[in-house]
């Protein structure tokens, strides 16, 4: 579990706008374009970065002030702070992970176009803050060598020296009251008044408040981001509220409290319908070197599982026939061998290549854990956009291999051809089975097992449904690239996730 905090540096008073485009003869930065740099920036230790990045001459440089430190600058307008040694050990997220983008639309896997690149980073020590060099497309011809396009306002705010409303989104896996030290990995196990002297983050975020007989603006810091996003924006999602703590102890004395936290209960809501990008989270857990263009295809696939889930679990009853337990017989397992074996998942693959993915009961007896399957089945509604929401279906996608693209045997070929018909999701095999159980009269009742979800506990359960979860996406991924019925064949596959 993480969170997305949103952050601005607009609205502080740099002196200067917080986007400048840098000013450079074709020998690079030297002369009186020199000294204006360095002034700009308040320090001449930024600029040994910038003279290692190239631009082309269709670029345009942008000197960038991102965030002060919360020792010089304090908590910004929504209550979060960083320190000068996170700023100092996590700036290169910047240059590692940020484009530069539009409205914090930035996942180019989803098709969401960049508009430059976030080319360097420091800390600059004199200044207490974070500073960026970013490379913005001036024409559109380097909009596409970098495959971006060209941001049409944000030259024009440029070239009449408009400063730029921009907002940064960064990943952290927990944040810690600035009074009782709390850990929180999300804002709903942030400290109350009950726990925290300050009146708690939940409550109280922002505020300031006499404990002790000292004041305290209660905020909380965050001490682990992963910047990911430098986006324009119509408005910033927060701003620094104040300028030297003197002042800021006077500006928020006089804040209204309301108003602050309307504007705080907004920039949640943003940055909890906010997730980070794939490659971000797998960083962040330590597993990137995992990450792989399969994987991106295989959450792009899941994402869209996630927005056909509640049209699926409402259908009529009709609808979930063909995955009973009384007209499909318990899968051969034995013939797919060893669970967490190659061979078992070259054997998947050929069931895939049939449209066979195996039932969570029949999955649960694969994986030895049949006792489990039952409780399984009731996490099974609306679990992708569940493992979407919490960050853990890219991490078990990209740590594991369910299903081999390799050539299954011929044994394994010829037992996925005689099942076929009874496990397959087939839109015919569906429409015989759906057939069968009317005529047999089966009871279905898929409603019964969604009212059941809520009431689940067994973690072990709950794995094993995440994990078949996962299978599901893998097996998917491999039948799409052969099946011109393939949203039919998606939609099933989420049906059989509302049967027992």
């Amino acid at each position: 579990m993480a969170m997305i905090k949103l952050v601005s540096p607009q609205g502080w008073d740099w002196d200067r706008p917080v986007a400048v485009p840098i000013k450079m003869s074709s020998r690079g930065l030297i002369g009186a374009d020199r000294q204006n740099f360095i002034k700009s920036a308040g320090s001449d230790d930024f600029i040994k970065d910038f003279e290692r990045v190239k631009f082309a001459k269709d670029e345009i440089p942008v000197h960038l002030i991102a965030l002060g430190a919360s020792e010089a600058y304090g908590a910004n307008r929504n209550g979060d702070g960083f320190s000068a040694d996170t700023c100092r050990k996590h700036h290169p997220t910047f240059v590692k992970f940020a484009n530069f983008y539009n409205n914090h639309k930035n996942k180019p896997d989803q098709g969401h176009p960049r508009y430059g690149r976030v080319k360097a980073s420091a800390w600059n020590e004199k200044m207490k803050r974070i500073e960026l060099l970013l490379g913005v497309y001036g024409t559109k011809e380097a909009a596409d060598r970098d495959g971006g396009l060209v941001d049409n306002t944000t030259l024009e705010k440029l070239a009449s020296g408009d400063d730029i409303p921009v907002s940064m989104a960064c990943r952290v896996p927990h944040d810690v009251c600035s009074w009782c030290e709390k850990k929180a990995r999300t804002r709903d196990e942030y400290c109350t008044e009950r726990t925290c002297a300050a009146g708690g983050c939940k409550d109280n975020l922002t505020r300031l408040l006499k404990v002790g007989g000292d004041l305290h603006h209660l905020h909380v810091m965050n001490p682990d981001p992963v910047w990911f996003d430098m986006s324009r924006v119509f408005r910033p999602a927060d701003r620094i509220a104040y300028g030297a703590k003197a002042d800021y102890l006077t500006k928020a004395a006089s804040d209204s409290f309301e108003y602050t936290q309307y504007d705080i209960q907004a920039m949640w809501k943003a940055a909890e319908d906010a997730t980070a990008p794939l490659d971000v989270i797998l960083y962040q857990d330590g597993t990137t070197g995992q990450w792989s263009e399969k994987v991106a295809m295989q959450m792009r696939l899941a994402q869209g599982l996630a927005a056909v889930e509640p049209v699926e679990g409402r259908r009529d009853s009709a609808a979930y026939r063909a995955y009973s337990g009384s007209i499909q017989d318990p899968f051969p397992v034995d013939v797919l061998s060893w669970h967490g074996t190659e061979k078992c998942a070259v054997a998947l693959g050929a069931m895939a290549d049939r449209k066979i993915i195996l039932h969570i009961r029949d999955y649960a007896r694969l994986v030895d854990k049949p006792g489990l399957a039952k409780e399984a089945a009731a996490y099974l509604p609306g679990i992708y956009g569940r493992m979407l929401a919490d960050d853990s279906l890219g991490r078990l996608l990209a740590s594991r291999q369910y299903v081999s693209e390799k050539v299954a045997s011929s044994r394994v070929q010829a037992v996925a051809n005689l099942v076929r018909s009874e496990y397959s999701l087939e839109k015919k095999a569906v429409d015989d089975r759906t057939i069968l159980s009317a005529i047999r009269y089966d009871r279905v009742s898929p409603k019964a097992l969604l009212e059941k979800t809520a009431s689940a506990g067994n973690p072990g359960a709950e794995q094993l449904a995440r994990d078949y979860a996962a299978y599901k996406v893998a097996a998917l991924t491999r039948i799409a690239a052969n099946d011109p019925d393939f949203v039919l064949t998606a939609r099933y596959a989420v049906r059989q996730n509302y049967t027992q």
